[in-house]
């Protein structure tokens, strides 16, 4: 072989080797109720689908493309997708080998990247725990927390070394955890590590707003930083707020886009805690003026729907026609409770579940259903309505293109609400057992 066509097939090899697939594989549990997952990389306000697999028999391989990018993916396995998925490191020069069983969590089998990624946090939040738990104590040792604090320093240099040039480098260097450095109480512990909880994060580095690392860090600091002494209820509310404000100002750097996303993430936190009047201060000082400025209308959609069937708020006005007299479902009185229920005369799953809905609430006298179809026409839903006679029925024509449809936020029939005797939300059950369930434990 001449000097020029071994270059040449040097060459071909090296290019091969560079551009080689790489795959993110392992197993999933329970395997009878996993059937398919998706990778998407995360980008700094969104998410772009890179690949996707069939489990089978709990087995996976997802595929990576060439062309895909390095950074974080979130690996989907169920819906909704917000609710069930992990995050892994792709760098683009190793295959990822994991298993994932929904009870115990991620367990990285092969990735440098990710085994020290996962080793880390894994490692610092035992530390802190066990720190956090000295300083509980009505008599802390000082003895065990300085050598609580040597250990997590030194954790800190093993992991920044281990993690060198890699991608995880950058998130356990912005993870570095305040340590003092001479003796202090709880009270100035906390006051000192609320005071330092941001100095490691660089706010503007790439990597670290795509991956929601960003996110997650202002979540922790805003629902967990507070004074050593408890607080009361109304108390605790002030104390969120001041994080909150602190917070805006720390992300400055950040711009209006990304700013809208940490204030969204916020808001969905309080929401998902049940701190209402939070979610309520972090919308109207901040994330309605946000989501205005970048013309983000889906946002301002999603939260107006969310305030508007929030529980505690009253239902939003319901009318028909029933033999040219007009109802309304304000109007209605005598009862405790009102289900409130759309439904179509067309869907199976409603044909199934009313009449047991109905079976049902025969036990509770203090309660009535409100059925309203969205229908094509009104033949069909006079027929299946005349089926339950228990029920107060209206109708709405137009089906999909009903206005209680955006009103009521209705993806899917038969959708339910429970309202009080004043029309005010007090539950959102997802099938008629959940209705029945709610009812029961009112009695």
């Amino acid at each position: 072989m001449t000097l020029k066509n071994l270059l040449l097939l040097i060459g071909i090899i090296l290019v091969h080797s560079l551009n080689a697939q790489h795959s993110i594989s392992g197993n999933m549990t329970p395997a009878e109720d996993l059937k398919w997952l998706i990778a998407y990389k995360l980008n700094s306000t969104d998410q772009s689908y890179i690949a996707d697999a069939a489990i089978k028999n709990g087995a996976f391989k997802l595929t990576i493309p060439n062309s895909a990018p390095t950074g974080m993916y979130r690996i989907v396995y169920a819906i909704p997708q917000e609710e069930f998925y992990f995050d892994v490191i792709y760098n683009g020069k190793e295959n990822i080998v994991l298993s994932f069983d929904m009870e115990e969590g991620l367990q990285i089998h092969s990735s440098k990247e990710n085994i020290i990624y996962h080793n880390y946090f894994k490692q610092t939040e035992e530390i802190e725990q066990e720190i956090r738990q000295q300083y509980a104590n009505n008599s802390p040792d000082v003895k065990i927390i300085n050598e609580l604090f040597k250990q997590l320093s030194e954790v800190q240099k093993s992991f920044e070394s281990q993690a060198k040039d890699l991608i995880s480098e950058r998130f356990i260097k912005a993870s570095r955890s305040y340590i003092p450095t001479s003796k202090e109480n709880v009270e100035n512990y906390q006051i000192n590590h609320k005071k330092h909880f941001f100095d490691a994060v660089d706010f503007k580095d790439p990597i670290l707003q795509e991956s929601g690392f960003l996110s997650k860090k202002i979540i922790n600091f805003v629902f967990n930083s507070f004074p050593a002494k408890s607080l009361a209820g109304d108390m605790v509310d002030l104390e969120l707020i001041e994080n909150i404000k602190f917070v805006s100002e720390i992300y400055e750097p950040l711009n209006a886009v990304y700013k809208t996303r940490i204030m969204e993430d916020l808001w969905n936190a309080a929401i998902k805690s049940n701190l209402h009047s939070t979610a309520t201060f972090i919308y109207e000082n901040y994330l309605r003026n946000l989501a205005l400025s970048t013309n983000n209308t889906d946002l301002i959609h999603k939260i107006d729907t969310h305030n508007r069937l929030k529980i505690g708020a009253v239902a939003p006005e319901v009318t028909w026609e029933t033999e040219g007299t007009t109802q309304k479902l304000s109007d209605f009185a005598g009862h405790q409770y009102y289900v409130l229920v759309f439904w179509s005369s067309e869907c199976s799953h409603c044909l199934n579940q009313l009449p047991k809905l109905q079976l049902a609430t025969e036990a509770f006298a203090n309660t009535k259903v409100v059925a309203i179809g969205l229908e094509d026409d009104k033949e069909n839903w006079k027929k299946e309505a005349a089926k339950l006679p228990n029920f107060i029925h209206g109708i709405s024509l137009g089906k999909w293109n009903s206005p209680y449809v955006i009103t009521y936020h209705v993806t899917h029939t038969p959708t339910y609400f429970v309202l009080d005797s004043e029309k005010r939300f007090v539950a959102k059950p997802d099938s008629y057992e959940e209705v029945v369930a709610f009812l029961n434990g009112k009695q």
